[in-house]
């Protein structure tokens, strides 16, 4: 039998939730003797930049800049086998990637203008197929990762822009079998995701968005049994922060948003037992990072509903399955304040339409979702501990201007649980 165990708290940790158990211990059944056996130990000094600067002279169809930079990354996949993945990874130098696209007009294609901008400090990906995926990783992110993203173009039909950066995110997938999965993961750094966007005229659409996440984590299956841990800490004065800006002179349907999170991690499953976390070996999340997401959108003319989401966490954990018992069991501990800043200004609307700013600010989420279809004798359950220590504040700021409408939310929250079992009709 397989034993992990991993220690949680020390120090000042110990003594902000003093209630936590000291250790989380898995015991899980070995793999398979002819398993695929992927052992990985990767440690990256130096800096690691990738930038891409893509200029149109005068009018082109369609245009795109991608950028990826990743300090440290692994991936193992198998097909009808057992996989068993051991990953350690470092990550000591800066990490960041940037794109520009910028110039003249960008229409008459179909395509329109996009760029994708990713940065990542360490990523472990592991996937298998009729067989069953073990997935064993430690990740230390202890340098900057940044990722940005700029556009600038006078006429475009659609633009879009995705800008992620992340510390340390590890993956496990599997299809017809077990997964198992245990993470620990640790944040030393800032993390930042930047998106700007300038036109002069969008005929079509605008989706700006920027993601930042310190550590992340995220297990799928379809007709498997799921077990999955994880221990995620981002450091005491660090900072996490997304931020995604439009500005457009004649816009039509434009869209900003800005997604931040400490420490996240996700379950997502269907036809079989699923847990996050277990009794006695519950998921733990500290956060110590300033959490900041802010987005805005600014139009002088504007046609179609448009306006700019912020969205900024903590801690989160979430597990949702389809027709198998589900499980949640988590400790959660912020301690860094989370930020999250909504704005919309709107000149001129010919058409009467919406302006929207929505800003939701959360310490620590927890969330299990289980849809009981063709299972009707399936049960929810865990337990959730939840510690809020730092100042939670979510705003936001809607002008419409002539002929508009306005909507603006904002929603602050120190700590959400929520357990939901529904039926498939309900």
């Amino acid at each position: 039998m397989r034993h992990i165990t991993t220690r949680l708290l020390t120090g000042t940790a110990l003594m902000a939730l003093a209630s936590v158990p000291a250790f989380a211990q898995e015991v899980f059944p070995d793999p398979a003797p002819g398993a695929d056996v992927v052992v990985i130990d990767q440690v990256i000094l130096g800096n690691v930049f990738a930038d891409m600067n893509v200029v149109i002279a005068d009018t082109e169809p369609n245009a795109s800049a991608s950028a990826i930079a990743t300090g440290n990354i692994s991936t193992a996949e198998s097909i009808d086998n057992d996989i068993d993945f051991d990953g350690v990874q470092q990550q000591d130098g800066t990490v960041s990637a940037s794109t520009s696209l910028t110039g003249g007009s960008v229409y008459g294609g179909g395509n329109g203008a996009s760029s994708e901008t990713t940065a990542y400090g360490n990523s472990a990906t592991t996937s298998t197929s009729n067989g069953s995926t073990f997935h064993y990783v430690t990740q230390t992110s202890n340098n900057d990762v940044s990722a940005d993203s700029t556009t600038n173009l006078l006429v475009v039909d659609g633009v879009s822009a995705n800008t992620t950066a992340a510390a340390n995110v590890s993956q496990h997938h599997n299809v017809n079998g077990e997964n198992r999965g245990f993470q620990t993961q640790t944040g030393n750094a800032n993390v930042s995701a930047t998106t700007t966007g300038t036109f002069d005229t969008v005929t079509d659409f605008a989706a700006l968005g920027s993601v930042a996440t310190g550590n992340s984590h995220l297990a799928t299956g379809s007709t498997t049994t799921s077990y999955t841990g994880a221990v995620q800490t981002m450091a005491d004065g660090t900072s996490v922060s997304a931020q995604a800006d439009a500005t457009v002179a004649y816009a039509n349907n434009v869209a900003a948003s800005a997604s931040a999170a400490g420490n996240s991690t996700e379950v997502d499953n269907e036809w079989g037992f699923a847990t996050l976390g277990r009794d006695g070996s519950e998921v733990f999340q500290y956060n110590g990072a300033a959490v900041d997401a802010d987005s805005a959108v600014t139009l002088t003319n504007w046609t179609g509903p448009s306006g700019s989401t912020s969205y900024g966490v903590g801690n989160s954990a979430l597990i949702s399955n389809i027709g198998s018992d589900t499980g949640l069991y988590a400790v959660q501990n912020n301690q860094g304040q989370v930020s999250a800043t909504a704005s919309f200004n709107g000149g001129v609307s010919p058409d009467g339409s919406v302006g929207y700013a929505s800003a939701t600010a959360i310490g620590n989420a927890a969330t299990a979702a289980l849809c009981r279809t063709c299972g009707p004798d399936t049960t929810l359950y865990g337990s959730t501990q939840q510690r809020n220590d730092g100042n939670i504040v979510a705003s936001g700021t809607v002008n419409s201007g002539l002929g508009g409408y306005a909507s603006g939310a904002a929603n602050a929250i120190g700590n959400s649980s929520t357990y939901q079992s529904t039926a498939a009709n309900q």
